[in-house]
């Protein structure tokens, strides 16, 4: 017995009249609706992927923003689900189908165009990084999400020809969506942020998707052709050369792992021109002197040569963290004895350093383009290395160290890799009074007898936010030696000398909660 209410005839008077479907056209219809399934599962996730690099420059890459960015996702997509099982039902036209998947190429396209001056207004009113994140994802990519999520229903709805076959129906397209979500995911994260910019991205997202939306509704194809043509060239004109210059003269340069800004201003305080770099909008990474590039600018990086005041015999160095290489120019020019290794997770800072910050190659320094940490883990398993100094400045956004380079297990790769007699620096963003520099003073002191607190700002104050240096000494005593100069006596009398006890328990690889802690700076 036959249940005609589960026949689909898009050409008969069950369907709707000029339709075509799968029913109608056969396996070609049926290829077609495979297609769509599968490029708007890697759409979807490309979407998701380069939406962590429009969201940086304006509220960080921490773990808050990509909550918030997939957890807006995820909920438009549930809502799509539903949205577009209940349409398909009602109406279940090809054509229909066709419109919904050009809307969200549409939507995808209006994306690249207004989410700079859109998140830019969101930034400036909410500064609490929790609510920035999620408006800021709720007004970009919940509607071309929730449209997205509207055509694995529609298309099953569309495919299905009995409740007999109902079961591999589903079946087949929930896997077809799945593998081009994976591709998506691949194809975002490895090729295309690597390669192209975030607005050429979701222009050429939305050409795909228009495409797609030709190849299911044939006879309005015209309709659509303006789209496809405006998303095309509008996305060859946003990569002329990746780097665009702005209005008001900042550079920006997207690279595999950051959204990297660089522009200049006058310092009030001296009248003195400086090049500020950002790679996130809580504050600069790098900041140079137009004037004398290798004079260090920032107060904190002074501390750095402290180790020097430590161990005067300090021959080796290695930098985590290499941001605009101010301080490795800084020891290129006045310690050219000095042998120095720097890490530094993303090249294109490096090569933003070259181009804009005066970097320069010189006997005796080696750059190292990998995570910190697998650095670390890998040349302490070797045991060929060994440092007389080791400074630490690394940073994701919002204030925060990546966890897994404040913990006991990074310490102690740490301590493998100095010298018995030698010094680790690392700067931390934080007031002494809290959670966030206790955990990590915690997980120094796991590692090293001897540790020191340098606020770098405000040497009396626990409770202000700053640049606190923690200087740790791998020998049980730390050498008492006259300071060489009336610099290095200036920088010591910023010794924290009030007894101190961490607040919180040091963090460990398991569980280092340094997102929870940084918000409350």
């Amino acid at each position: 017995m036959k249940d005609s209410r589960n026949v689909l005839k898009p050409g008969s008077a069950a369907g709707h009249a000029g339709d075509s479907g799968p029913e109608a056209g056969g396996g070609a219809a049926l290829s077609v609706l495979r297609v769509a399934s599968f490029t708007c599962g890697a759409c979807v996730m490309v979407i998701e992927m380069v939406g962590s690099r429009v969201v940086a420059p304006y509220m960080g890459t921490s773990l808050v923003v990509w909550t918030a960015l997939i957890g807006i996702i995820m909920a438009s997509l549930a809502l799509g689900y539903w949205l577009g099982g209940v349409v398909s039902d009602k109406r279940p036209r090809i054509s229909l189908l066709s419109r919904v998947i050009a809307a969200a190429a549409l939507l995808t396209a209006c994306m690249a165009v207004v989410s700079d001056p859109l998140l830019q207004v969101i930034a400036r009113v909410l500064r609490n990084p929790y609510a920035g994140s999620v408006v800021g994802s709720l007004c970009l990519f919940a509607a071309p999400s929730l449209l997205l999520g509207m055509v694995s229903p529609f298309i099953v709805r569309l495919a299905m020809r009995n409740v007999r076959s109902a079961g591999s129906a589903v079946g087949s397209f929930s896997a077809l969506s799945s593998a081009g979500s994976i591709v998506g995911t691949f194809l975002g994260g490895f090729v295309l942020i690597a390669f192209l910019s975030s607005q050429t991205i979701l222009l050429l997202t939305a050409a795909v998707l228009g495409a797609v939306a030709l190849m299911l509704y044939r006879s309005g194809w015209r309709a659509f052709v303006p789209v496809i043509v405006a998303a095309a060239a509008l996305g060859i004109l946003s990569e002329e050369g990746v780097t665009l210059m702005r209005s008001d003269d900042t550079v920006r340069i997207e690279t595999q792992y950051n959204t990297i800004r660089i522009f200049d201003r006058v310092d009030f305080n001296t009248n003195r021109e400086i090049r500020i770099l950002q790679t996130d909008p809580m504050g600069a990474q790098s900041l140079m002197y137009m004037d004398a590039p290798n004079e260090l600018y920032s107060n904190y990086t002074r501390f750095y040569d402290l180790a020097f005041h430590f161990k005067p015999d300090a021959r080796r160095v290695l930098m985590l963290g290499g941001g605009g290489y101010c301080v490795p120019k800084r020891l290129a020019e006045t310690r050219p004895d000095v042998s120095l290794d720097v890490v530094e997770l993303d090249p294109g800072i490096t090569r933003a350093a070259r181009d804009y910050f005066h970097l320069e190659d010189r006997p005796g320094q080696r750059i190292f383009h990998e995570d910190a940490r697998m650095f670390l883990n890998r040349e302490a398993a070797k045991g060929e290395l060994q440092y007389d100094a080791i400074f630490e400045d690394v940073y994701g956004s919002s204030y925060n160290i990546p966890f897994h380079m404040t913990t006991v297990e990074c310490m102690a790769r740490i301590r493998e890799l100095i010298a018995p007699d030698g010094v680790f620096i690392v700067n931390i963003i934080s007031a002494i009074s809290g959670e966030l520099f206790g955990g990590i003073y915690a997980s120094i002191a796991s590692a090293f007898p001897s540790v020191m607190i340098f606020p770098a700002s405000y040497p009396n104050s626990a409770n202000a936010r700053q640049n606190v240096m923690i200087i740790a000494m791998a020998s049980d005593t730390i050498p008492e030696r006259s300071p060489a100069d009336e610099y290095i006596a200036r920088l010591l009398r910023h010794r924290w000398t009030v007894p101190y006890e961490p607040n919180a328990d040091a963090f460990t690889d398991a569980f280092a909660p340094v997102e929870r802690y940084a918000p409350r700076l």
